[in-house]
C-alpha cells in the first residue's frame, strides 16, 4: 500500500463534529491529510478532480460514502444533516426532493439550483460562507478546529443563533476566488456585513432577524413537502388577515390597512442582506397579491418572510397550514356534493327495474311518479333521458299543434316563436323539449350551428372591409362576435386573422428592463448610503452581497445604464482622501 492510500485510510474515520457541513469536514481532512493541491483531496474523497467540492450542493455523495466507509452514514443522512438541501425541501414536492437527492448522489447536481427555484428568485443562488466569532473561539477551545456549522450557512441566518451576534461573511466561494478549494473559518477573513451591524443597534430588526434564523433552523427539520400546497398556504393567510379585519367580506384585500404592515416589512427587509433589494412598497403588494392567489413563490425566504410578518412563527404557520386544509377539505366536499345533487336532479336515480318496467309497459308513468316520490313532469324528463318516450296526453296541443311545435324545434326556432305559432306557453314548448327522446339535443345543436353561420358571417364581412386596422381595432368593432368566436369556433377564427395585419407582438421585456434597471439603482444608491465610511473595495463587495443581481449589470453593463452610473459615482464618492494614495488606481477600479 502506498504512502498516501496509507493516509486516506487513517483519515477517512474522522468523525464529524456537531453540526458540521460535509464541506467543514472535507477541508478538514484536507488539512490533515497534508494534501498539496484541492483536487488531489477531492479525487480521494470524491473520484473527481472538481465535483464533490461545492459547499453547498456537493455532488457524487455516492462516491463519498462509499471511499468514507459509512464513517459519516448514508447518502441520505449525509445530504439531510450535512447539506444545505434540507432547507429547501419543505416547500417543494416530495418528488422534487427525491430527484434532488439523486442529483447529488449521482455525478453531479445539473439544473438542481433552477428546479428549486435559485435562480428565478431575485435572491440569488449564491450561499456565502458564514461564521459566528464566538463560536470560532468556543470550537477552537472545545475542539481543536474551527469550523462551519450548518445552522450558521442557511439563507436568512445572519445571526448566531447560540449568541445573537451578526455574522461574519467570506468571499472565498462567493467571487469564485477559491471555487474549488477546501477552505475553513479564519477570523482574519471574515467580513462584517454593515447592514447587520446597523441592525444591531435596533431592537426592532434585530429581533426580527434572530426570529428569521429560528425559522430557518425549524424548516430544515421539516419533511419534503410539507408545505407544498400553494393553495393551503394562501387560504392559512387569507384566514388570518381575515382575522385581523384585512379582508373585505368578497376576499379582497384592503390594502389601506395592510400597507402599514407592508412599511414595517420594508423597513426589516432592508437589514437583510439578500433581500434588501425587495424594501420596496410596489415589489412587497406583487409578492402579497401572488402569495394569496395560490401562486408559489420561487425561494423559501421569501415565505420565511411573510411567515414572520403574519404569524408568530414557524409553528403558529403550521397550524394555520392544518386549519386550512379542513377548510378546504370541506369546501370541496360541499362542491362534491352540490354537483352529486344537481346530477341527481338532472340524470335521475331511477331504479333499473322501475325502467325496465315502464319499458315493458308493465308501469304506468304516474305510478312509477307515485312510488318515486317526484311529479310526473320530473319523472318524464328521467325517462326521456334513457330513451323511454312518455306517452302524450293531448289536453292543450293536437296533432296539427304538435306536428308544428316539433318541426319548429327541430329547426331550432326560439321557444316563444314555437309557443306563439302553436298557441301554447313557453313552459310547455319546455316540457316538449324535455320529453321527447333527443329532441332537446337536436335543437340545441341546431342553435348552436345557426349561431356559428351568423357569427363567422358577421365577422368575415367586417374583416373583409377593414384588413388594415389590426386584430385590435377589429375586435372593437364586433366584440360579442369575436368573443363568441373566440370560445366556440377558435379554429376558424384563428384562419381568418391570417390576412389581418398585425403589428409586431412585444412581451414588453424592455419596459420591464427599464424598471428593474431603475429599481436596481434605487437600491444601489440606498446601501451605499449605509456604507458611507467604508472603503471602495470593501463598498463594492457589500453592494455585490447586498444585491446579486448587480453581477449581472457588471457583466452586461449596456443593459443597466442607470445601475452601472449609480454603481461608478458611489465608487467614486468613496475615494480615499489622502495624499499619498495612488487616486488613478480607484478611478480605474471604480470605471471597472
Amino acid at each position: 500500500m502506498s504512502r498516501q492510500a496509507e493516509i486516506f485510510e487513517s483519515k477517512v474515520g474522522l468523525a464529524p463534529l456537531p453540526d458540521e457541513t460535509l464541506f467543514s469536514w472535507c477541508s478538514r481532512y484536507h488539512r490533515l491529510a497534508a494534501n498539496g493541491l484541492d483536487r488531489t483531496t477531492c479525487l480521494q474523497l470524491f473520484g473527481h478532480a472538481r465535483i464533490g467540492s461545492a459547499h453547498d450542493f456537493p455532488g457524487r455523495i455516492d462516491a463519498l460514502v462509499a471511499r468514507s466507509k459509512g464513517s459519516l452514514g448514508t447518502a441520505e443522512q449525509v445530504i439531510r444533516d450535512r447539506t444545505l438541501l434540507p432547507f429547501y425541501w419543505p416547500f417543494k414536492p416530495s418528488d422534487l426532493a427525491r430527484q434532488s437527492v439523486a442529483a447529488m448522489r449521482g455525478n453531479g447536481i445539473a439544473h438542481l439550483k433552477y428546479r428549486l427555484g435559485l435562480l428565478t428568485s431575485g435572491l440569488g443562488a449564491a450561499h456565502p460562507l458564514k461564521s459566528c466569532p464566538e463560536c470560532m473561539q468556543a470550537d477552537l477551545e472545545g475542539h481543536g478546529w474551527a469550523y462551519w456549522r450548518r445552522a450558521h450557512q442557511l439563507p436568512g441566518v445572519w445571526v448566531c443563533p447560540s449568541h445573537g451576534i451578526p455574522l461574519r461573511v467570506s468571499h472565498l466561494k462567493l467571487d469564485q476566488v477559491a471555487r474549488f478549494a477546501w477552505t475553513l473559518p479564519v477570523p482574519a477573513c471574515g467580513q462584517e456585513v454593515v447592514c447587520l451591524d446597523n441592525a444591531a443597534d435596533k431592537s426592532t430588526q434585530g429581533d426580527w432577524l434572530r426570529q428569521l434564523a429560528a425559522q430557518g433552523l425549524a424548516l430544515v427539520g421539516m419533511s419534503p413537502g410539507r408545505f407544498a400546497d400553494p393553495v393551503r398556504i394562501a387560504q392559512a393567510f387569507r384566514l388570518r388577515m381575515e382575522g385581523i379585519g384585512m379582508l373585505h367580506a368578497s376576499g379582497r384585500v384592503r390594502w389601506r390597512e395592510v400597507e402599514p404592515r407592508l412599511l414595517q416589512l420594508a423597513t426589516k427587509l432592508a437589514c437583510l442582506p439578500e433581500a434588501r433589494q425587495d424594501a420596496d412598497l410596489g415589489l412587497l403588494q406583487g409578492q402579497l397579491a401572488r402569495l394569496l392567489s395560490a401562486r408559489s413563490l420561487a425561494h423559501p425566504l421569501r415565505y420565511l418572510t411573510w411567515i414572520a410578518a403574519w404569524f408568530d412563527g414557524i409553528d403558529d404557520f403550521e397550524q394555520a397550514y392544518e386549519s386550512s386544509g379542513m377548510v378546504t377539505d370541506q369546501t370541496w366536499a360541499t362542491a362534491a356534493s352540490r354537483r352529486a345533487t344537481c346530477d341527481a336532479a338532472t340524470q335521475g336515480p331511477v331504479p333499473e327495474e322501475i325502467l325496465t318496467a315502464l319499458r315493458d309497459g308493465n308501469l304506468s308513468m304516474t305510478a312509477a311518479a307515485r312510488q318515486l316520490g317526484v311529479s310526473y313532469a320530473t319523472l318524464a324528463a328521467w325517462a326521456c333521458r334513457v330513451a323511454i318516450e312518455p306517452p302524450r296526453r293531448p289536453k292543450k296541443l293536437d296533432a296539427p299543434s304538435w306536428s308544428l311545435a316539433l318541426g319548429m324545434l327541430r329547426n331550432g326556432a326560439e321557444k316563444q316563436a314555437v309557443a306563439d305559432a302553436a298557441k301554447v306557453s313557453v313552459l310547455t314548448v319546455t316540457r316538449i323539449l324535455r320529453t321527447v327522446p333527443g329532441l332537446q339535443d337536436e335543437w340545441h345543436r341546431v342553435r348552436q350551428e345557426s349561431r356559428r353561420m351568423a357569427a363567422r358571417a358577421a365577422w368575415a364581412k367586417v374583416a373583409a372591409l377593414n384588413l388594415h386596422l389590426g386584430v385590435k381595432r377589429l375586435r372593437r368593432l364586433e366584440p360579442a362576435v369575436y368573443a363568441w368566436l373566440y370560445r366556440n369556433d377558435h379554429d376558424w377564427l384563428k384562419a381568418s386573422l391570417e390576412r389581418v395585419a398585425t403589428a409586431h407582438r412585444a412581451n414588453h421585456a424592455a419596459v420591464r428592463m427599464e424598471r428593474s434597471d431603475a429599481r436596481m439603482a434605487d437600491a444601489l444608491c440606498n446601501v451605499a448610503l449605509s456604507c458611507s465610511r467604508e472603503a471602495p473595495r470593501r463598498l463594492l463587495d457589500e453592494l455585490k452581497r447586498a444585491l446579486p443581481a448587480l453581477r449581472k449589470a457588471i457583466h452586461s453593463p449596456e443593459q443597466w445604464p442607470l445601475t452601472v452610473e449609480a454603481l461608478t459615482v458611489s465608487l467614486r464618492c468613496h475615494r480615499p482622501a489622502h495624499p499619498l494614495l495612488n487616486q488613478e488606481g480607484v478611478d480605474e477600479q471604480a470605471d471597472r
